[in-house]
């Protein structure tokens, strides 16, 4: 009879949740406890403690919310904060301001933004910018990436950042910080050095990486998912992934940093699925060059002779449907800003893990009655990466300033 009661449709319609729920908050703490020591210990050699300025361009709730969650996380490990806001607080906001505010038409509320970030990369007392996106959405956002100074882009949006990411620039000369992609010496050292440790090279220094897909990687190497018996830049290999989201500031770097770091790596969006891969060395021919300029040819060559060229590449998947690539995947990411969007339990494979970094839940209830792992989200480590990106960035200054 107890066989039989076990093998009941309702007993077998029962959730059994034996995968593990990560916790941001756990994750993040020993690098909230590393930054704040770093404070500490410059205090106590006289150095002031780090200033980061927070954009606001518009009163909208969930933004003001994760400010001031932003300032109290700072506070706790000894950084200096501001809220720089557009608006006056005294003034009370007219209905549909916020309707007005989002509209791509309100080049005043972006020349406000401006004036801020320009504000703030003038101020010698501030090290840090951070801008709270989205504003506009698509090129006027993009804009205000890119007049952030990248001295002081904790967020790592400005292009100098994104082409290091790209194209697997892990180690900087501090006095070449913001310059032209492709010009300076670094890049033939970053390609070209076997560091399997992930040790800096004398005189160099880490790159600024996006903080979002920062902590997801941090939050992989936390869950096991990055195997460290591997040499380093290859430990996801043999891992496949799959990342439904493709945006430019979180989706499509994720893809990227994790097939730079060996991975298989599915990228799903809204109207296609593409798939990233590591460039292997050596591995073009000459049928890809068919068509295709001389200038176009030469200027190949020449930058895979010095190792300039994307670290990973793209083409198309061989799976059209989420569900097949889903199920393939050892890791599963969703990063859908839509609440009525969830990724089936049924399609994950047995023991992946499972990660969202969206402000909704991509993933249903029963989750982890297939993952082995599911972190529901990831907002205190990306807040900890900031903020560990905002002593680099001091650290870099620092360091410029000892050399002139």
């Amino acid at each position: 009879m107890a066989e039989q009661t076990s093998t009941t449709p309702a007993a077998q319609e029962r959730p059994q949740y034996s995968g593990k729920l990560l916790q941001a908050a756990v994750i993040a703490k020993p690098f909230q406890e590393s930054i704040q020591e770093d404070i500490k210990v410059r205090k106590e050699h006289g150095k002031k403690a780090p200033k980061l300025v927070g954009i606001l361009a518009k009163p909208s709730p969930p933004s003001i919310a994760y400010a001031e969650w932003t300032g109290k996380a700072c506070e706790s490990v000894g950084i200096e904060f501001e809220i720089w806001k557009t608006w006056d607080d005294s003034v009370v906001p007219k209905e549909g301001v916020e309707d007005a505010d989002a509209s791509l038409q309100n080049y005043g509320l972006e020349a406000d933004v401006e004036d801020l970030i320009l504000a703030a990369n003038r101020d010698n007392t501030v090290d840090g910018i951070m801008v709270y996106y989205p504003i506009f959405g698509g090129r006027q956002d993009t804009y205000l990436q890119q007049i952030v100074d990248p001295r002081k882009d904790v967020e790592g949006l400005n292009f100098y950042y994104c082409w290091n990411m790209y194209h697997n620039v892990r180690w900087i000369l501090p006095r070449d910080l913001g310059s032209a992609p492709g010009t300076t010496s670094e890049m033939q050292l970053s390609r070209n050095t076997a560091i399997d440790d992930g040790t800096v090279p004398p005189g160099y220094c880490k790159s600024i990486l996006p903080c979002t897909p920062l902590a997801v990687v941090k939050a992989l190497e936390s869950s096991g998912v990055y195997d460290a018996s591997l040499p380093y830049g290859d430990r996801l290999y043999g891992k496949t992934i799959t990342v439904v989201n493709r945006s430019e500031v979180v989706g499509r770097p994720l893809a990227a940093l994790l097939a730079n770091d060996g991975a298989r790596v599915f990228s799903v969006d809204i109207d296609s699925i593409v798939e990233f891969n590591k460039r292997v060395e050596g591995s073009e021919n000459n049928s890809t060059e068919a068509g295709k300029s001389e200038r176009v040819v030469r200027a190949h060559k020449e930058n895979a002779a010095a190792r300039l060229r994307s670290s990973h590449i793209v083409r198309a998947c061989p799976y059209q449907d989420p569900k097949e690539c889903i199920s393939k995947s050892d890791v599963v990411i969703g990063g859908v800003p839509a609440a009525s969007y969830k990724i089936p339990t049924e399609w994950i494979k047995e023991n992946a893990v499972c990660i969202n970094f969206s402000s909704e839940k991509n993933f249903e209830k029963d989750v982890r009655s297939r993952a082995s792992a599911y972190l529901p989200a990831v907002g205190k480590i990306t807040v900890s990466m900031l903020q560990r990106n905002l002593l680099r960035l001091v650290e870099y200054k620092e360091i410029r300033q000892s050399n002139e």
